[in-house]
């Protein structure tokens, strides 16, 4: 992606963000949606005496320290430090690196669990849309790039397979 592609596409999100209610922060409710998901399908798993639960917290502990592992030793510049252009929404220029994506590779491990626990096709066709949305608002708000995205969810679909297959 070149600068002026990179400005291009954070100027048209920014301005669509601009004329909703609580700007660029609505960018954050699908993450907010997962990760409540997430957090009711543990209480539930603890109420319910499921044993599951055990791997429906590690493997996704697993992915987020995977990808937080990953992100010194791979080194990359996020997009808005690469091209000195603000992403949408609230930053920290120089803010750490961004490959992986801990967001998606997050959203991704949290799709595998509750796909885990309840292994119906819709549940997993609706956990799987929402983590691909959470991937693209990084890459669409310039936090990330596409690259990052997919190394975050084959990172958390290797760590899942293996974590739910042993």
């Amino acid at each position: 992606m070149t600068k002026e592609q990179y400005a291009r596409m954070t100027g048209c999100v920014r301005s669509v963000t601009n004329r909703l209610p609580g700007g660029s922060k609505i960018l954050r409710a699908p993450t907010l949606v997962c990760a409540a998901v997430y957090c009711m399908t543990l209480i539930y798993l603890m109420f319910t005496g499921d044993m599951r639960i055990i791997r429906a917290v590690l493997v996704p502990a697993a992915c987020f320290l995977a990808a937080t592992a990953l992100r010194p030793a791979i080194g990359k510049q996020r997009p808005y430090d690469r091209f000195d252009t603000p992403p949408v929404g609230s930053y920290r220029p120089g803010k750490g690196k961004s490959m992986p994506s801990r967001h998606t590779a997050s959203a991704a491990a949290i799709a595998c669990a509750i796909a885990y626990v309840f292994p119906h096709p819709a549940v997993i066709a609706c956990m799987a849309l929402l983590s691909a949305v959470i991937g693209s608002l990084r890459v669409l708000s310039g936090q990330h790039d596409i690259s990052d995205v997919l190394a975050a969810l084959a990172l958390s679909l290797v760590i899942s397979l293996v974590g739910y297959r042993l």
